[in-house]
């Protein structure tokens, strides 16, 4: 039996749709694709869908301008979808730093204004990325964005909680630069409702490539002296001074974001079956000494309680896998592995990570305490090699851990430098299993 056709009004549906795709991809090089970030976004976003900056932005409202038409075009159509008349916004063009975030730089000028949409864009770009800055009345209403002085500076705030482990976007000032953050405390108390003499630190989020920079502020330092300036984003929390800090697994700002930077994150598993792996076998698994190990239960040669393996790969350079995994080797009755992001975990630098390779078929509530360190030999001289000690308390929900961004992609692939020799790599592990602390 034949399937009946289409009714003529679908087809013809399709058939429009297609031409509107094709003609708009024609017509490209004559739009500009502007990309409008709001309070919004950065509240939706941040402690659930990103830790570090402020959003992103293949996740903004969207707009597709024509180049030269000009930028009010745009007000027009942002008061048309989101209901903001075009006298209350006030728009922020964004900016790639040197150290690799990207945040608010400057307000558009009133003469910017006047341009067409082409003129603003960047060159290297055809998106024009914007935050709206909207300013509200306590009924929620907006009203005029007041004028902005050079002395202004636009600061975006999250808020920590270290019992619950969750960071939060919680709003924007304009502060004065010559003023204090001490002069702002009690508005940021306000923003997450504590009373307002509730004490609190201030730490600024400065980058986290290729590792985290959480800097605490001395609230009795004038901004400028901080060197805090517009787009830049200050975490805050209450202050743990008479609290008990061991009682938190992560108790300040930084702590909790290098957490989160070497987290590895969940997601669908590219297993390299062994036998398709360019891997020499056998590998090399060294017992530790009995002295090292005398800390704990004693245990059979095969199963150690501290061990070292090491893993040789070949043609590295030939690798097209987005992640790479070890052969399992056994340290203090559990199954581990080493797994490796070769072109990087969306980082430029080689991640690598302790894995527990049995965990799906661990009993539920199950738990390990390791330290341990993770090596890539520098094969030319032997003090070269780049090697980083963690520890960690693996779980159900952290079945890994280790550096997101291990080392410089730059470095590792340096003909000249060692690492990579007749194009194989030889990683290291360090494995200590020990009852946590």
């Amino acid at each position: 039996m034949s399937l009946p056709d289409p009714p003529p009004i679908t087809l013809k549906k399709e058939q429009e749709e297609k031409e509107q795709k094709r003609k708009e991809k024609v017509e490209d090089h004559l739009y500009t694709i502007i990309k409008v970030a709001r309070d919004e976004d950065l509240g939706e976003q941040i402690g659930k869908e990103i830790y570090f900056d402020l959003v992103d932005h293949d996740k903004v409202r969207t707009f597709r301008i024509q180049k030269q038409m000009p930028f009010t075009q745009l007000k027009e159509e942002v008061a048309k979808e989101l209901g903001i008349p075009v006298q209350f916004q006030r728009y922020w063009i964004w900016a790639k730093r040197q150290n690799h975030t990207y945040r608010p730089d400057r307000a558009l000028t009133a003469h910017e204004e006047t341009q067409s949409v082409g003129q603003l864009r960047d060159r290297n770009s055809a998106e024009l990325k914007l935050f709206l800055d909207v300013e509200l009345c306590l009924d929620l209403r907006p009203f005029p964005p007041p004028e902005k002085t050079k002395e202004d500076i636009l600061l975006f705030f999250k808020f920590y909680d270290p019992l619950k482990e969750k960071i939060r976007y919680v709003g924007r000032l304009f502060v004065k630069e010559s003023g204090k953050p001490m002069e702002i405390l009690t508005k940021l108390n306000e923003l997450v409702g504590f009373s307002p003499d509730e004490e609190i630190e201030l730490f600024e989020e400065i980058k986290f490539e290729p590792k985290v920079m959480c800097e605490h502020i001395d609230s009795n330092q004038s901004f400028r002296d901080c060197e805090i300036g517009d787009g830049d984003i200050i975490c805050f929390q209450k202050s743990l001074r008479n609290h008990v800090s061991e009682q938190y697994r992560f108790p300040e700002v930084p702590s909790f974001l290098e957490y989160v930077h070497n987290r590895q994150p969940e997601e669908h598993q590219m297993v390299v079956p062994i036998s398709d792996s360019p891997t020499k076998i056998p590998q090399t698994i060294k017992v530790a000494p009995a002295d090292t190990a005398s800390t704990v239960d004693a245990q059979a040669v095969d199963d150690p309680a501290s061990a070292q393996f090491t893993w040789t790969i070949d043609n590295f350079s030939r690798l097209n896998v987005k992640k790479l995994y070890s052969e399992v080797f056994n340290v203090g009755g559990y199954k581990w592995r080493i797994l490796i992001f070769p072109k990087g975990n969306k980082v430029d630098c080689l991640s690598i990570y302790l894995d527990v390779a049995d965990s799906a078929s661990l009993p539920y509530g199950w738990s390990k305490y390791a330290q341990f360190s993770l090596a890539v030999h520098n094969q030319i001289q032997n003090k070269f090699t780049v090697r980083k000690d963690t520890q960690h308390q693996f779980n159900e929900r952290e079945k890994d851990w280790g550096f997101t961004s291990f080392m410089l992609l730059s470095d590792l692939c340096h003909p000249e430098k060692g690492y990579i020799m007749d194009d194989t790599v030889i990683i290291e592990a360090d494995v200590a299993v020990r009852k946590a602390n």
